[in-house]
């Protein structure tokens, strides 16, 4: 009992410290991840409630010890991961960045487009990923970021309305908004206006949702080729990139996203 006071006097006079303290013990399990065996590009199965679960690991160019990006890439419905790694290979526009190619779930694959559909199934798996990074791999958190095509564009916003904490942006391309986005986060959309399966007016409508959410003056211009950007945005960037194309994934896109990626990080 006599020992309780002074402790106590200690950790008001010193908020600083303990808050130090506090900080570094959450730091650990990454710095261990970085100090050992890392891990190496390949096929990585994870048990997710009972199900399992997989996804294409692609490791970076250099140091395997040193801090880097991560993004994560969800394939459109129908496809795999091995279709989403040539279709978007971000490791050629990043080589310092850890790339995940989850693959889908069901025949054919596909991905919940709102939190709380199929039991979360995507966003577990999402979570699950980020907890094996963790430990198997020196992962920059403050630097995750998400990016879909059509149906993996779905998840991608599912994610950045439910895991707006862990995310540091996200890039849509052709996609459909399935909730409302609460907290800001950076976002990058890229729309043809000729898209027959999900109209150029969806990509409207998420703009301006994440224009709502980042506190921004006013959504970016539409119509016009090219990408626009959000005015006066106070919490995040929201940029939209239109072409005059259908659903098909434009090649840019990669490098446009990367681009984002690089200027967005926490």
């Amino acid at each position: 009992m006599s020992l309780a006071a002074p402790d106590l006097r200690l950790r008001l006079k010193m908020p600083g410290v303990v808050f130090l303290l506090f900080a570094l013990s959450l730091a650990a399990p990454a710095r261990a991840a970085c100090d050992s065996t890392p891990a190496t590009s390949g096929r990585v199965t994870l048990d997710v409630d009972g199900r399992s679960r997989s996804f294409i690991l692609r490791m970076p160019a250099g140091d395997p010890h040193a801090v880097a990006p991560v993004v994560v890439a969800f394939h459109p419905f129908g496809m795999s991961a091995e279709y989403m790694q040539a279709r978007v290979p971000i490791g050629r526009a990043w080589p310092q960045a850890i790339v995940v190619y989850p693959e889908g779930s069901g025949r054919p694959q596909s991905w919940q487009n709102r939190p709380g559909d199929l039991g979360d199934r995507d966003l577990r798996f999402f979570d699950a990923m980020r907890g094996w990074l963790r430990d198997h791999a020196c992962v920059d958190e403050g630097r995750m970021f998400v990016i879909g095509y059509s149906n993996g564009a779905g998840l991608a916003y599912a994610i950045a309305c439910a895991r707006s904490t862990v995310v540091a942006g996200i890039a849509i391309a052709s996609g459909r908004l399935g909730c409302t986005p609460v907290a800001p986060v950076p976002v990058i959309m890229r729309h043809g206006t000729r898209d027959a399966t999900i109209g150029y007016v969806q990509a409207l409508t998420a703009a301006a949702a994440f224009s709502t959410a980042n506190a921004c003056k006013a959504p970016p211009k539409s119509g016009a080729p090219g990408c626009s950007e959000a005015a006066g945005c106070a919490s995040a960037r929201v940029v939209l990139c239109t072409d005059d194309g259908g659903h098909e994934y434009d090649p840019a896109f990669t490098a446009e996203a990367v681009d984002f990626f690089r200027r967005a990080g926490r």
